[in-house]
């Protein structure tokens, strides 16, 4: 359960800053589409344990636009570099709904 919230916060504060701070015209329309993928995937992720390295191609996809797209403004960068981060590290280290299933032996069985 986490993970989709961090996620979702994640996915919200991304889509919220593309139109607060100075991301500048394609910058803007392309970190909010990411935004939203990157909530939709994780939204998803719990339930199809390999698509959370989804999340991990949308994260190298936004910190490589965040390097690459000319109209941004520095503030946005570190932003959007920072929100990469996070969601590359959570994409990648498995939590602990990603482990084997728990089976409890029952006595007398």
């Amino acid at each position: 359960m986490r993970f989709i919230a961090w996620h979702m916060a994640l996915a919200g504060w991304l889509l919220l800053a593309s139109f607060a701070l100075p991301y500048g015209e394609n910058g803007m329309a392309f970190t909010a589409l990411l935004a939203v993928l990157i909530g939709t995937v994780g939204l998803a992720a719990p339930g199809l344990p390999g698509l959370r390295f989804g999340n991990t191609l949308l994260s190298v996809v936004l910190a490589a636009t965040a390097l690459l797209i000319s109209d941004m403004e520095w503030l946005a960068r570190i932003n959007s570099l920072a929100v990469a981060l996070v969601v590359f590290a959570l994409s990648v280290i498995p939590g602990r709904s990603w482990g084997p299933a728990l089976v409890k032996d029952e006595p007398g069985a």
